[in-house]
């Protein structure tokens, strides 16, 4: 029995030997790789550059358009801009051309008129007339220039409006049945005055019923065959013909302005030399 112990001892003591003697290896081979492993160089790797980057583009204002409309912070912002068109201009008004009085030839021509509520004086091609220049005028029309543009008017159309208003329409025909005399006596300034007097230049008269209606003249408007004593009263009137289709006046003529005689008026106008008459066809 003991040796049987004494055997199974020496063989757990020869196993404990063996066991610890392995141990000891493997830990030999671990000391031994540790040092292998620590003693070796590690082997440098290349580095490769990092790769470029992109370009950064300009930024484009039609990237922002959507920022500046939808901004929170300015609620006025809109990306649509609102141009108004220029406000026209107000064209300014013309004013009234100045009124015409009648013209003198007497060395330099000029001509004379007058503004609205103004004297009347001569002026000369190239003076300022109010806010018109003077560029011509002659016997028939009458050249103007305002802010660049030419404006061009017939001297009758220029006339005061105010003489136009005081001469008085030509009276109807007087019916066949007028008495002669009445025609003589007032064609006439040297024939003995007639029993009713002419009526005034400013004022007409109706005819009253079956009597002889005369003009403003004196002449009847009754036509008469004889022709000759209508020239000759006519001449006792009327100057010689002028340009532009008026005619003079005569010394011994003693009718007052407005007078209407043989299809023509008198008119006569105040000047610097004193009055001009003369005598206008009635249109």
């Amino acid at each position: 029995m003991n040796r049987r112990l004494i055997l199974l001892n020496l063989a757990l003591v020869a196993l404990a030997g063996v066991l610890v003697w392995t141990l000891r290896v493997n830990w030999l081979e671990a000391q031994a790789r540790e040092r292998a492993v620590l003693r070796r160089k590690a082997e440098p790797k290349a580095v490769l550059a990092p790769p470029t980057p992109p370009a950064v583009k300009p930024a484009a204002p039609a990237e922002y358009i959507e920022v500046a409309s939808k901004m929170l912070f300015s609620a006025d912002r809109n990306p649509t801009v609102v141009v108004e068109p220029p406000k026209p201009v107000p064209q300014p008004v013309m004013p009234a051309l100045p009124d015409y009085s009648g013209q003198m030839a007497i060395g330099d021509p000029v001509i004379l008129l007058s503004m609205a509520n103004g004297a009347q004086r001569s002026y000369q091609i190239g003076d300022q007339v109010g806010e018109f220049k003077l560029v011509s005028f002659d016997q028939d029309k009458a050249v103007f220039e305002w802010k660049g543009k030419t404006i061009e008017r017939k001297l009758a159309d220029l006339r005061p409006k105010q003489a136009v208003a005081q001469a008085a329409p030509p009276a109807p025909p007087a019916p066949a049945s007028a008495p002669p005399k009445a025609v003589a006596s007032l064609d006439r300034p040297n024939a003995p005055p007639a029993a009713a007097p002419p009526p005034p230049v400013n004022s007409v008269a109706s005819p009253a019923p079956g009597k002889a209606v005369t003009s403003l003249s004196g002449s009847s408007g009754t036509k008469t065959n004889d022709s000759s004593a209508d020239d000759a009263a006519a001449d006792e009137f009327f100057g010689p013909v002028l340009p532009g289709g008026v005619r003079g006046c005569v010394s011994t003529d003693n009718s007052p302005p407005g007078t209407v005689h043989s299809g023509y008026r008198k008119v006569q106008v105040m000047s610097i030399v004193g009055a001009l008459c003369s005598w206008e066809q009635v249109k």
